[in-house]
């Protein structure tokens, strides 16, 4: 029985330090693995993966080498080490008529920029001219007198008119609604818009076509009042000319210009020889007060 005993006393012992063995293997395997990715990474970041050849594409009115001198980014650089999205913004602000830039990094060793070019899109009236924009709000350049073929915008109020920044109004409400005209353009292959005045923000007037001005009202909405908009003039002819407003929330009313027209034309004018002297109109308010007078009068008599 004693030997029994001891015999099993002794698998314990061995089970045990089986046990801790293998704790202790998986532990050392740890430690290498740990130490095999810590070469490995930094062997990447300082032999491997190091930028041989840049590649530039896209169109663009810079040559290439611009493009990436204005990146800061070098032969050599460590492809992993690369903030690409700092880059992008470098060039972008570098260069004027830049409007997009994407970099891929192609391992082990080369890098691709892809330019996209500034369209001119808007014409901003401001003190001294006009500032003319992208479709992203970047400015462009200033100019004295409007370029044919661009939206023109009224009352915006720019804080910055230096070429190469970003549009922003002195009033942030007019930030929102000049956002959502570009949106708008952009998503819209037929834009018809040909100027927009925000000098009223809450009467946004809206030329259409040079035929129908829109007043949509406020900046609330602009997206769905522009669709209700357009279906209005899907359904008139090409030669009309007049207004539109909305009404309420969902209607837009329609007035032909000939129309408006005709009831200013039954107006009456008035020469200058016509007019009453100042003596005249003396006279007139004499009359005028006197009968008030007497109008009051009578009224504190039949009070008594």
């Amino acid at each position: 029985m004693r030997d029994v005993v001891k015999t099993s006393v002794d698998r314990k012992r061995n089970s045990k330090r089986t046990r801790r063995r293998r704790r202790s293997m998986g532990a050392y395997y740890f430690l290498v693995l740990l130490l095999v990715a810590g070469i490995g990474v930094a062997l990447s970041l300082t032999l491997f993966f190091n930028i041989d050849t840049i590649k530039v594409k896209g169109e663009s009115d810079y040559q290439p080498e611009d493009i990436i001198k204005n990146s800061g980014i070098k032969n050599g650089d460590n492809l992993i080490r690369l903030d690409a999205e700092e880059s992008s913004q470098k060039i972008i602000r570098s260069l004027i008529m830049v409007e997009n830039v994407k970099i891929n990094k192609k391992f082990p060793d080369t890098l691709e920029i892809t330019v996209e070019k500034c369209v001119p899109t808007v014409g901003i009236e401001f003190e001294n001219g006009y500032l003319i924009t992208s479709a992203s709000g970047k400015i462009l350049e200033q100019t004295e007198s409007m370029p044919e073929g661009l939206v023109k915008i009224e009352g915006f109020e720019p804080k910055l008119t230096e070429p190469g920044t970003a549009l922003e109004s002195e009033d942030k409400t007019k930030n929102k609604i000049f956002s959502e005209f570009l949106d708008n353009m952009q998503e819209n292959e037929n834009n018809i818009i040909v100027s927009v005045n925000m000098e009223d923000k809450y009467s946004i007037q809206v030329n259409f076509d040079d035929r129908i001005t829109f007043d949509m009202g406020n900046s609330n909405d602009i997206k769905y009042k522009l669709e209700l908009a357009e279906s209005v003039l899907a359904d008139l002819s090409e030669d009309k000319e007049g207004y539109m407003m909305m009404v309420g929330n969902n209607q837009i009313s329609f007035r032909n210009k000939s129309d408006v027209a005709q009831k200013d034309d039954d107006k009456i004018p008035i020469s200058e020889e016509d007019m009453p002297d100042d003596s005249m109109l003396e006279s007139i308010n004499d009359s005028r007060i006197d009968s008030e007078s007497s109008a009051e009068g009578q009224d504190e008599s039949s009070g008594e």
